[in-house]
């Protein structure tokens, strides 16, 4: 009897023991894997910078644009840094990555054949039949903000004078700069926001919204509206602009999601549905071209011809 009594206090406090153990480390494990966001209640500071965004030119045009393709990328990677994480089971490169050789070719036929590159503010006086906007006209957008968007295409642009449209998921900025590596698909630090903001017009792709539920749907259909609007207030605040966009999350949206950004004071908001703008376009259904690591210059070349 007197054994088993010791037995039953021998296990009791293993239990004891261990119990405390696991909590230690599952607290431990719990901190290390915890996804860092910035914070929601403080601003990227960029407002000073992002002035010219405001601005709308007066164009010399011999002829209108009856309609403006809405270029959309995600990445911009050279070859040369290509992993295999970057390529699908077929092994084709995921269509969200456009090579910088051909990314450096689109750019430069844009320029060589004088393009105008729009801003947000004229892209949207075209739409609203505000103003009229010169027959070779094109809006550049990049969604998510990597951070080779910095390292990479943000170089490219700025040499040929070139302006885009960033949308980023405010969360995923980073308060620090640390060392640029392809392979784990980094997102911009505020070093990056500030070195690049005289070329690069940042919107929101949300604050933590650009993501799945369970069922499937993005959380921009399947959240409330409540929610929603939560998630828009945080990225406001980040962002601390007052000319808002928005690029809808996998290009997911629905009556509810539109009433939030209109009650939110957006002014327009971007599908990935193919198709060139057109005035008078839905503000916030507005077309956009994906360009493909698969597009060779003559399929581009095509895309941006209305």
């Amino acid at each position: 009897m007197k054994k088993y009594g010791s037995n039953i206090l021998f296990t009791l406090s293993f239990i004891c023991i261990f119990s405390s153990v696991i909590i230690f480390y599952v607290d431990q494990f719990s901190g290390a894997s915890s996804t860092t966001h910035f914070p929601e209640d403080q601003s990227f500071d960029i407002q000073s910078c992002q002035k010219w965004t405001e601005d709308v030119r007066t164009f010399n045009i011999d002829r209108a644009a009856k309609g403006v393709p809405v270029l959309m990328y995600h990445r911009i990677i050279a070859e040369e840094d290509l992993e295999p994480i970057h390529y699908d089971e077929e092994g084709n490169l995921y269509t969200t990555i456009v090579l910088e050789k051909e990314f450096q070719s689109q750019m430069e036929f844009l320029y060589n054949e004088g393009f105008t590159i729009l801003t947000l503010r004229e892209f949207e006086g075209f739409v609203d039949k505000d103003i009229e906007v010169p027959e070779k006209s094109v809006l550049l957008t990049f969604d998510d903000g990597f951070k080779d968007n910095f390292h990479v295409a943000f170089p490219v642009l700025d040499k040929f004078g070139f302006t885009a449209v960033n949308f980023l998921i405010t969360s995923k900025i980073t308060s620090d700069d640390e060392p640029f590596k392809v392979e784990q698909g980094q997102y911009l630090s505020l070093r990056d926001l500030n070195e690049s903001c005289g070329v690069f017009e940042f919107q929101s792709h949300t604050y933590n919204f650009h993501q799945r539920a369970p069922e499937g749907g993005a959380f921009l259909v399947t959240r409330s509206k409540t929610e929603i609007e939560r998630d828009l207030n945080r990225s406001d605040t980040n962002l601390n602009i007052s000319h808002k966009a928005f690029a809808y999350p996998y290009g997911e949206y629905g009556t509810e999601a539109i009433e939030v950004l209109n009650k939110s004071g957006y002014s327009m908001a971007f599908t990935v549905v193919e198709g060139v703008a057109r005035p008078g376009e839905s503000r916030y259904e507005i077309p956009r071209i994906g360009i493909l690591p698969t597009d060779n210059l003559r399929d581009f070349r095509e895309k941006i011809n209305p």
